[in-house]
């Protein structure tokens, strides 16, 4: 599993504290400049072109980078992380045996990745994490595993995701696009325009497994059923938004 996110307590309760302080504003702060410029450097690369393909140019290449550099991971492991994810999270979908197969890869590369950080810490995310201790004790290494393996396939798919979804909305959508490029980043048009965008496109789905007879509109679903949560349409539901 790839806890907090796959645990229920008490599980989910001190996986989840152990990782949160890592992704305050406050923390997160230092990867914003390493972010800013390599948007500018990947826009760099294609804007005398003229034309790009806005989610394999762009969206699909910021997350495995921000991430790899949050994990202390060279950027040139990059290309392997956007194919192991494709392998888990979409050829992966229809070849469950090739899902596996990376499933495995990813979880053999965080376990070198985690003993190579016991030898020689460094000031990266994996590093922090073999630090952190919970009632006295160190978070055991498969959990550490895990939570790299939540930031590499649940981080990389939904960001990229959603950041190709906004280009496409402002693509598509001239009035948008003119009234947020005529407006200052720092004025909280940005903050309410980046809700909107999530919220309208909703890059997560999650699923959970049934622990206790549920029955919901006619449907009765057993012990051991999986249901998946359906955040687009809630973030769609008319009598919300």
């Amino acid at each position: 599993g790839a806890a907090p996110i796959s645990a229920d307590p008490p599980e989910q309760t001190w996986t989840r504290k152990a990782l949160l302080p890592h992704f305050t504003p406050k923390a997160i702060a230092p990867q914003r400049t390493y972010t800013e410029t390599l948007c500018h450097e990947l826009i760099d690369g294609f804007i005398d072109r003229g034309n790009c393909d806005g989610a394999v140019n762009y969206a699909q290449q910021i997350p495995p980078r921000v991430i790899a550099h949050k994990l202390g991971v060279g950027s040139e492991r990059v290309d392997e992380f956007i194919i192991w994810v494709q392998g888990v999270l979409e050829i992966g979908l229809t070849q469950p045996e090739l899902r596996v197969h990376y499933r495995n890869v990813i979880r053999s590369f965080f376990e070198e990745q985690v003993a190579e950080r016991k030898a020689s810490p460094g000031d990266d995310l994996i590093s922090e994490l073999l630090k952190t201790e919970i009632d006295g004790q160190p978070l055991p290494d498969e959990v550490i595993v895990g939570m790299c393996n939540l930031q590499l396939v649940a981080g990389i798919d939904t960001t990229w995701s959603s950041i190709g979804s906004a280009l496409w909305h402002f693509a598509t959508h001239e009035e948008d696009r003119r009234r947020m490029a005529a407006t200052d980043h720092h004025d909280p048009l940005w903050d309410s325009a980046i809700e909107e965008l999530l919220r309208a496109y909703s890059p997560v789905t999650m699923a959970r497994r049934v622990t206790e007879v549920v029955e919901y509109q006619n449907v009765t679903m057993q012990p051991g059923d999986k249901v998946l949560m359906n955040f687009p349409g809630a973030n769609h539901d008319p009598d919300v938004f």
